[in-house]
């Protein structure tokens, strides 16, 4: 079992779209997938396709604190065959004062192996400790990064709290392990800079870039992760070349 965890502190980074397209790489591959949403705002819940009328027995928060199990929380996701889904709502906030979910988490999730091959962990634009808890978990650490300054400017931090918080006790050696670039138009300068620069400073951990898209925004309103709501298109091709290497070890197991 592979943990995935997406990453960034800075918001319309593209971390909950990216997530979502891992998850449903890794079903398409016929992966059992555990997507964790630990955004309050929801928005991977929403991405696949869990509304307001569905029935929830449990969310995120609960598995968290230790008042569910996984099993209890998880629920299908009827947009994408092989995706269970821990729901991300408000309560998330309230556990965000509670210093024992930095390590629920990791010590939780390895005993979910029988039941699912892979989970992914979208976090919120925030590194708090829920944003701690998935670093301490993930086996695999992913930044996406829109292509601008703002985007790129976060990595730094990101970096510092690994290094500080995660990888010196909680998960020793941990790091920043791929970097998407999104939202990449190649006519922009300041585009192709941004691509130069991380693949400059993160050599060999740096993806092929995904194209800026309306269909992403479509899809979200669809309930869909785009490649499941626009298949054969541009972006999705981007996705599938920049998740290749990423998703690697999973899908050859």
């Amino acid at each position: 079992m592979t943990v995935y965890a997406i990453a960034l502190s800075k918001g319309g980074s593209t971390k909950t779209t990216t997530a979502a397209e891992v998850a449903a790489s890794l079903a398409a591959a016929g992966r059992r997938v555990l997507a964790i949403d630990l955004d309050q705002q929801g928005n991977l819940t929403t991405r696949l396709g869990i509304t307001e009328d569905t029935e929830i027995s449990a969310v995120a928060a609960d598995v968290l604190t230790g008042d569910a199990s996984a099993a209890e929380a998880a629920i299908a996701s009827p947009n994408v065959p092989g995706v269970d889904v821990l729901a991300g709502t408000h309560d998330l906030e309230d556990i965000e004062r509670n210093p024992e979910v930095i390590s629920a988490l990791r010590d939780y999730l390895p005993t979910l192996a029988n039941q699912w091959d892979d989970i992914v962990i979208d976090t919120p634009p925030a590194l708090g400790l829920v944003t701690l808890s998935a670093l301490a978990a993930a086996d695999v650490v992913i930044a996406a990064v829109a292509c601008e300054t703002e985007a790129y400017d976060q990595l730094p931090r990101l970096e510092k709290v690994i290094e500080n918080r995660i990888a010196k006790r909680l998960r020793p050696g941990q790091q920043i392990h791929w970097l998407i670039p999104t939202r990449y138009d190649v006519r922009r300068l300041l585009d192709r800079e941004i691509v130069e620069q991380l693949q400059a400073r993160y050599p060999g951990r740096v993806t092929s870039p995904v194209r800026e898209a309306v269909a992403v925004r479509d899809a979200y309103t669809a309930g869909m992760p785009v490649s499941v709501y626009a298949p054969g298109t541009p972006i999705v091709e981007d996705y599938a070349a920049a998740l290749a290497p990423v998703i690697k070890t999973s899908v050859t197991a």
